[in-house]
C-alpha cells in the first residue's frame, strides 16, 4: 500500500479538529485515555460487537437503549482511529511510545494479559505495531468509510452486506479488535507512572 502524505489525510482528521483546545494542539493518547473513559476494554469490545450485529441484518435492530448510543458510539471509535493514526504519522507522538515501551512497563501486563486478547506477545510490547499494520491494511479515508456504511446500517432498515464485501466482515471486525486491544495497553502504558 503506498503511503499518502500526512497533509492530505488531515481532511479526514474531523473527529479530532473539533476536540482540539483552545491552542489547536491535539494530543491522541488524551483521546485513548477518553476512549476507555466511557468503558472497560471488555465493554468497549461488546458494543463493537453490538454494533456490528446490528449493522448485519436487514431490519432496523438496534436495542441498546437509543439510537444515539449507537451513534455516539460509531463517532468515539471514528475518533479513537484518527487519533491512532495520527500517532503512527507523527515522529513526535510516536516516539513517545516507543520510549514508553522501552522502559518495560508493560512486562507485567505480559505476563497476565487481559483475555481474551487479539495481540501476540510481541504486540503486546510493541502496541505501536498494531497500529501500523491496521493503517497497512486500510488508509485512513478507507477505514472512515467504512466506519460509516456500518454505522449507517446499524441505524437503517438494510444490511451493511450492502455496500460492504462479505469477505471483509471479518477483517474489519478482526482489525478492529485488534486495535482496541492495542489501544487499551497503549494507555495502561503511556498513563503508568515511572517506576
Amino acid at each position: 500500500m503506498q503511503k499518502e502524505p500526512l497533509f492530505t489525510n488531515q481532511a479526514y482528521l474531523n473527529r479530532l479538529a473539533l476536540s482540539m483546545d483552545d491552542t489547536n494542539h491535539i494530543d491522541p493518547y488524551w483521546v485513548i485515555t477518553d476512549f476507555f473513559c466511557f468503558g472497560s476494554l471488555a465493554e468497549m469490545k461488546e458494543r463493537l460487537e453490538k454494533t456490528c450485529k446490528a449493522a448485519l441484518v436487514e431490519k432496523y435492530n438496534w436495542k441498546q437503549g437509543c439510537p444515539g448510543n449507537l451513534l455516539y458510539f460509531y463517532e468515539r471509535l471514528e475518533k479513537l482511529v484518527e487519533a491512532c493514526f495520527l500517532i503512527t504519522s507523527s515522529s513526535k507522538y510516536k516516539n513517545r511510545l516507543v520510549k514508553k515501551a522501552k522502559q518495560g512497563k508493560l512486562k507485567e501486563i505480559e505476563s497476565n494479559p487481559l483475555l481474551p486478547c487479539s495481540l501476540s506477545a510481541a504486540e503486546l510490547n510493541d502496541p505501536l505495531s498494531v497500529l501500523q499494520s491496521f493503517f497497512q491494511f486500510h488508509d485512513l479515508k478507507r477505514w472512515k468509510q467504512d466506519i460509516y456504511a456500518w454505522m449507517e446500517a446499524g441505524l437503517s432498515d438494510f444490511t451493511v452486506l450492502e455496500n460492504i464485501a462479505p469477505k471483509n466482515l471479518i477483517t474489519y471486525h478482526h482489525h478492529l479488535q485488534k486495535l482496541l486491544d492495542a489501544c487499551w495497553y497503549i494507555n495502561l502504558l503511556v498513563n503508568s507512572k515511572k517506576t
